[in-house]
């Protein structure tokens, strides 16, 4: 999870820390608030939800050391990561890859565990421009969702394309052959990135 680029490129991220043993994750999540989710950080997992590798809704701190504990055992060699846990009223993705055609692209689309089934996306060659970037949200399928149908609050519009044209940025200046923020939280206080993953 590559939360620092992605804070260095201005996109908000939930707050986290690293823990490597219980009472460090004890201590994190007393820090930031409860609930947190808790994730486990490793080379051998894909995708989180399929492997268990995740928990949430965390709302003590037995319940931490309980699941610090659980996760472990998937992999003991890797980390943990506490992290505030709010849950947003949509969940978006914001990826982008290395084309052997066209070079650096951006994808927005549904995001969460809807991502494979249902296919809502929209792509662009970067540099990708403000326009570019409005377009992509309102060719998207979910859009009149987002948009705030059956009264309620639309997505911050001017927020999402600042995160997609600084994706943008990202592909190009670092180089990146792959990226995924999945989910992207649409919530009342704004947009956070909650998850990540940058293959250089």
């Amino acid at each position: 999870m590559d939360f620092d680029l992605l804070e260095h490129y201005n996109i908000p991220v939930l707050a986290h820390a690293n823990a490597k043993t219980p009472a460090e994750a004890v201590r994190a999540a007393s820090r930031m608030g409860f609930p947190v989710a808790l994730k486990l950080v490793s080379s051998k997992i894909l995708h989180k939800t399929d492997a268990g590798a995740l928990s949430l809704d965390l709302r003590s701190a037995e319940q931490v050391e309980k699941e610090f504990a659980r996760l472990m055992k998937i992999d003991a060699s890797g980390s943990v990561l506490v992290q505030a846990f709010r849950p947003g009223r949509a969940e978006l993705i914001i990826g982008g890859r290395l084309d052997p055609q066209f070079g650096p692209v951006v994808l927005l689309g549904l995001g969460g565990v809807y991502t494979e089934v249902l296919r809502d996306a929209s792509l662009r060659i970067c540099p990708v421009s403000g326009w570019d970037a409005r377009e992509m949200l309102r060719s998207l399928k979910c859009y009149p969702i987002l948009a705030g149908a059956r009264g309620s609050k639309p997505i911050d519009e001017g927020a999402l394309i600042k995160i997609i044209t600084s994706v943008s940025k990202m592909m190009v200046r670092e180089k990146i052959s792959e990226l995924d923020i999945n989910p992207l939280l649409v919530r009342n206080d704004g947009l956070w990135a909650a998850d990540s993953r940058v293959i250089r």
